[in-house]
C-alpha cells in the first residue's frame, strides 16, 4: 500500500540528505511493507469519513518511526508530521484566510455541517460499524466566535497506546498549532486525550478575533 503523499514526500526528501539511492528506496519499501501491515490491523471506515486521510496518515508516521527502529530526531519527525497534515505543502508558506466569518452566514452553516457529521459518525460508531474514527463535538461552549469542535475517541492515539507510541502524541498534538498558524487561525486548547482527558479541545479563533 502506497504511503500518503505528504508522508512520502517528506521522508524522500529526508533519506535524499542522508544516504544512497539504494538504502532510500530499501527504507522507503520497508515503510511502505509496514504501514500496510498497520492499515489492515487497524483500517479506518471507508465512507463518509473526512478525518480518515488524517488518520492514514497518523500511521504512515508511526511506520516511519519503526522502520528506523525509533532512531530519528524529533525534528525530522515535526516536518514528516506537518508535510503529512499539508499534504504536502510547506508549513512556513503562509496562506491566510482574510473571510468575515464569525456572526455570518458561514459560521452557520460550519455548524450545521458539523452537527450533521457528529449525528452520523455517532450513529455508525454506536452501532458497531465504524471503531476507528472521531467523534466531534460541535460548539459544545456556544462561543460567539470562531468554530469549537471537540473530539474524542481518537484512533490515531489509541493506536499509539497500543504499539508503544504514546511517546510521539505531544508532535502529533503539537503540530495542530503549527498548521492552524499558517492559515492565520489560532487553536485554542486546553487538553487532549493524549494527556489523560476525555476530549481535546480544538476552538478556532481568526486574526484578530476575542475569545467569546
Amino acid at each position: 500500500m502506497k504511503l500518503p503523499y505528504g508522508t512520502k514526500k517528506a521522508i524522500k526528501q529526508y533519506l535524499k540528505e542522508r544516504c544512497s539511492k539504494h538504502k532510500a528506496a530499501h527504507i522507503l519499501r520497508k515503510t511502505e511493507r509496514i504501514y500496510t501491515s498497520f492499515v489492515r490491523e487497524a483500517p479506518a471506515p471507508n465512507i463518509m469519513n473526512f478525518l480518515r486521510c488524517q488518520y492514514y496518515g497518523g500511521l504512515s508516521v508511526f511506520a516511519f518511526y519503526e522502520t528506523m527502529n525509533g532512531k530519528v530526531d524529533e525534528n525530522t519527525l515535526q516536518e514528516i508530521l506537518w508535510s503529512m497534515l499539508l499534504f504536502g505543502g510547506d508549513i512556513r508558506q503562509k496562506k491566510i484566510l482574510h473571510i468575515r466569518f464569525s456572526g455570518t452566514w458561514l459560521q452557520k452553516a460550519v455548524y450545521a455541517a458539523l452537527k450533521r457529521y457528529s449525528a452520523f459518525v455517532n450513529s455508525k460508531i454506536d452501532k458497531g460499524e465504524w471503531k476507528n474514527t472521531w467523534r466531534i463535538i460541535a460548539d459544545p461552549c456556544h462561543h460567539k466566535n470562531g468554530f469549537s469542535m471537540p473530539m474524542m475517541n481518537c484512533p490515531v492515539f489509541d493506536f499509539a497506546k497500543k504499539h508503544g507510541y504514546e511517546h510521539l502524541m505531544p508532535l502529533f498534538c503539537g503540530s495542530d498549532f503549527k498548521v492552524a498558524e499558517k492559515f492565520g487561525l489560532i487553536l485554542i486548547r486546553e487538553h487532549t486525550e493524549a494527556e489523560g482527558f476525555e476530549k481535546c479541545d480544538f476552538w478556532y479563533l481568526f486574526s484578530g478575533e476575542k475569545k467569546i
